[in-house]
């Protein structure tokens, strides 16, 4: 048989047809032959009437009765397929076409490759049609025809969820034997690391502040961990600065170098020592930097999927939600909430940490202390629903310069998935583009 596009892809040969029929007709003779071929093969697979008595069979298999000709017959009735795939005697065509024993195995492998083939095929034709389309979308467009590519080539055992024991059986060894380093990405700063060990995959963290209190300035504190410290991936998103500004934030607290004397591009000769030292860190570090100003949900899922390829992912980190181009919905509220809503999905997807900065509204300078709340966060209510922890930035000198903490930031932990929260208190200094630990020295911060 020629092969030929057509609307159930690609025509298989004979040879596929009759190893659809092997499988078929072993799975509805016994249950142990069909238990061996749902683990690797599945109906959609099938390309001919075969995979309708193939699929009545295991829906036996999963219902824990027997398996034999007469229940298989009993099930297509009743699912109303009987008539359609030719009754009892295509059924008895099956049995003469069974696969020995032994057999089921090699043909179910022949009858899943060649359902992955067809799938991919279809894919690609669905691909085309959206290249050809008007209205093409070179956000949506590339991204849509990967997400078919990735689905049309999975496997069944890739569809498997992680065996319960196995994996209490690890968290035993971990509790009896805990790991030199904890898993996740390890918070920039010692308190902070210590009240929530490390930013896991699948959450999202929100960071918020007011403007100019330092949102970005924790952002490159967090990468730079990531990246040069512990040589994990990050990846960062940044709508507001441009390329060269997070560098150059980056190489001021790397090198202890005034952020405004890089700018100025007028720094010592003994500072240019440093900031040649540090470059070469930043350089060589696994650092990804998106500085796209029109960044949306299906720009930031795209460059995962490619990046994510490619090696695990370490951390990624959005600057700022307000930014960000929004789906189309009826209002503000409903755009924030599907942008949160997208963002906490695409973490569990690619298994990845995702920190989200974000603005508050101005209820805070209202109070007295000037003390953020989650509900300061601009459309707060999916946000916090979303967040898997919730970071507010405080500082009393930024409304009070002569105030008695100046110097001093608060990382207010108001929400806390997995642990308690509380607030952990830093030393900023901005000069250089950085918070540190409270105990921190020069030394200390270039180890």
């Amino acid at each position: 048989m020629s092969e030929q596009a057509t609307g159930r892809g690609w025509q298989p040969g004979p040879d596929i047809v009759a190893s659809e029929m092997a499988v078929a007709g072993a799975a509805i003779q016994a249950k142990s032959a069909a238990e061996d071929a749902a683990d690797i093969c599945q109906a959609a697979d099938f390309y001919s009437m075969a995979g309708i008595v193939y699929a009545a069979a295991l829906t036996l298999v999963d219902d824990g009765k027997p398996v034999d000709p007469a229940a298989v017959l009993g099930t297509l009735r009743t699912e109303g397929n009987l008539e359609r795939v030719g009754g009892g005697p295509y059924l008895h065509t099956l049995m003469q076409h069974a696969a020995k024993a032994g057999g089921v195995t090699y043909h179910a492998k022949l009858v899943a490759a060649d359902g992955r083939r067809r799938r991919i095929n279809l894919a690609l034709a669905r691909g085309q049609q959206i290249t050809e389309a008007d209205g093409w979308d070179d956000d949506l467009g590339p991204d849509q025809i990967r997400k078919m590519l990735d689905e049309a080539a999975v496997r069944p055992g890739d569809r498997v969820q992680c065996d319960v024991a196995a994996e209490m059986a690890t968290l035993l060894d971990d509790l009896e034997t805990p790991p030199p380093a904890p898993s996740g990405v390890v918070p920039p700063f010692q308190d902070l690391a210590h009240l929530l060990t490390a930013h896991q995959p699948g959450q999202l963290i929100v960071v918020g502040a007011r403007p100019s209190v330092g949102k970005s300035t924790y952002a490159v504190d967090t990468i730079r961990k990531a990246a040069i410290r512990d040589g994990q991936l990050a990846v960062m998103f940044t709508l507001e600065m441009r390329r060269r500004e997070v560098l150059q934030r980056m190489v001021s607290a790397e090198a202890s170098v005034g952020l405004h004397a890089i700018r100025a591009n007028q720094v010592s000769e003994q500072d240019l020592e440093r900031v040649v030292d540090a470059a070469a860190r930043v350089s060589g570090a696994p650092l990804i930097i998106d500085d796209r100003s029109n960044c949306s949900l299906e720009h930031v899922r795209a460059t995962l999927r490619t990046l994510s390829r490619q090696g695990p992912l370490g951390i990624v980190v959005v600057d700022y939600l307000q930014l960000m181009a929004p789906p189309k919905a009826q209002n503000r509220e409903q755009e924030v909430a599907l942008l949160t809503r997208g963002l906490k999905l695409m973490a569990g997807e690619f298994e990845v940490p995702i920190v989200l900065l974000s603005q508050l509204n101005r209820e805070a300078e209202k109070r007295s202390d000037k003390r953020p709340q989650p509900s300061d966060l601009r459309e707060s209510g999916a946000v916090e629903q979303d967040a898997d922890v919730i970071i507010l930035l405080h500082r009393e000198d930024a409304n009070d310069n002569e105030s008695a903490r100046s110097g001093e930031a608060d990382l207010i932990v108001a929400k806390n998935r997995n642990g308690p929260t509380a607030t952990i208190t830093v030393a900023h200094q901005l000069h250089y583009s950085r918070f540190v630990d409270m105990a921190w020295s020069p030394t200390k911060g270039l180890s």
